[in-house]
């Protein structure tokens, strides 16, 4: 029995090595949402407490504000001068982002649109 749970322990700090290499390397990719990366990055910290390694909260924000895009540097500056990060929830975060994404994506589309517009004028100007 003992050399059972023995080589569990063993097991279990190779599978813990193996997803903190994973979080270490973690970065929200050129085409994923804010979701789809705090989905991502829940499932790796989960896996890890499973492991009974203690992951706090304050150090998975950071971690999120780190790794995220680019486009969102303006909005990480703004929540680390407005918040404090030490007591900031992952919803709280979770929330922020995706209001900021949202408004984005509003951007884009509205700048698609008024493209679209220009464009179909010009064209009909020609003719």
């Amino acid at each position: 029995m003992q050399e059972t749970y023995g080589n569990a322990g063993k097991i279990k700090a190779v599978k813990l090595q193996s997803l903190q290499r994973q979080y270490e390397l973690l970065c929200m990719k050129d085409q994923e949402s804010v979701a789809d990366y705090l989905g991502r990055l829940q499932v790796l910290v989960n896996s890890m407490r499973a492991c009974d390694e203690p992951v706090k909260n304050n150090k998975v924000v950071v971690k999120i504000l780190r790794t995220l895009k680019p486009q969102y540097d303006h909005i990480v500056v703004a929540i680390e001068e407005c918040k404090d990060l030490e007591k900031m929830s992952l919803e709280e975060l979770q929330n922020s982002l995706e209001a900021h994404e949202q408004r984005l994506i509003e951007r884009k589309n509205n700048e698609k649109s008024t493209d679209q517009a220009f464009s179909t004028r010009v064209d009909n100007q020609r003719f």
